[in-house]
């Protein structure tokens, strides 16, 4: 006899088989399921709570005609209020020259890495918040604060930076970087 003749054949009283035994456990009687159902249906009978009453919305008027702008000073304020002192320094920032690289990092994040004496001028390794290295001599400008570089040591770099003086005017202020270890 042929193979697939035979797996044939295995495979029909297979499927007959199945059929069989489906059948036989399937019950004509369902009452006991119905029963079950409608005692489910009467248990289990739920009630929806009411929606709540909702208040409709009530405008309300603003006049402001009468009342004072709280965002202007009365008259009185204007009168007792001490005047400002201005500044009588005469420095200034060179806002004409060119700005740095290096000027566009606050002072703080700049680390001196080290030094290099090249012709007989100091020059100093910097690096950078964003991984760069400079190299700068007296007279560069680094930092937010219009910082120049006043001198170069093998243990730090002074700079003199101009900063607002609160008064609509600038000062000059002395401050230094010392080289990392």
């Amino acid at each position: 006899m042929n193979r697939h003749y035979i797996q044939t054949k295995i495979k029909f009283y297979a499927a007959i088989s199945v059929l069989l035994l489906i059948s036989a456990c399937s019950d004509k009687d369902m009452s006991d399921l119905n029963a079950f159902i409608a005692e489910s249906k009467i248990k289990h009978t739920g009630q929806v709570e009411p929606l709540p009453i909702i208040t409709p919305y009530e405008s309300y008027s603003y006049s402001v005609d009468i009342q004072r702008d709280p965002f202007k000073a009365s008259v009185a304020m204007v009168k007792s209020a001490p005047q400002k002192r201005r500044s009588t320094s005469n420095v200034r920032p060179n806002d004409v020259r060119n700005r740095e690289e290096l000027e566009r990092y606050p002072l703080e994040s700049l680390v001196m890495a080290g030094i290099m004496n090249k012709d007989g001028d100091n020059w100093a390794i910097i690096k950078a918040p964003d991984g760069g290295i400079y190299w700068v001599k007296k007279g560069d400008y680094m930092g937010e604060n219009h910082g120049k570089i006043m001198k170069i040591t093998e243990a730090k770099i002074s700079l003199k930076e101009i900063i607002a003086d609160g008064m609509g005017g600038w000062k000059e202020r002395k401050n230094d970087i010392t080289l990392s270890e």
